[in-house]
């Protein structure tokens, strides 16, 4: 499982990182190209559940996903559907992506074993940006 568990997170921080080109202007990009990136990395993490994800509260999904890698890879993928969003102008749904990652990510910090900084340090940022996104959307 742990070499499966790097392969899922090196593919998701290349993600971000197509993300992160993308919001910053790349014009080699499209959104097109990056949403199904996005939409891959979702069915290659959830498997099974892929479509059913979306409409499971946080907790069932944790549930279902058991690891707490697998949860935390989740939150982070939504999280970067929630910038896309944001980018695309769509601050309700961007809103609304970035309030399930937070919450997905509770489901990971609360099922991992050992205390993972990274990730209370993650979950303080997204506190951080779900209080301005609000301001964001009427600015």
């Amino acid at each position: 499982m742990p070499m499966q568990r790097d392969i899922v997170l090196r593919w998701i921080r290349q993600l971000a990182a197509l993300v992160a080109r993308l919001l910053r202007g790349d014009r080699s990009l499209t959104m097109m190209i990056v949403r199904e990136e996005l939409v891959q990395a979702y069915a290659t993490l959830l498997g099974p559940i892929d479509r059913l994800a979306a409409h499971l509260d946080p907790t069932q999904v944790a549930e279902l996903l058991i690891d707490p890698y697998r949860i935390h890879g989740y939150a982070e993928l939504l999280a970067l559907e929630s910038a896309l969003e944001r980018f695309d102008g769509r601050a309700e749904s961007a809103q609304r992506l970035a309030e399930r990652a937070r919450a997905v990510l509770n489901e990971a910090i609360r099922r991992s074993r050992e205390p993972m900084p990274e990730w209370e340090a993650w979950a303080q940022a997204l506190d951080r940006d779900l209080t301005s996104l609000p301001d964001q959307a009427l600015g």
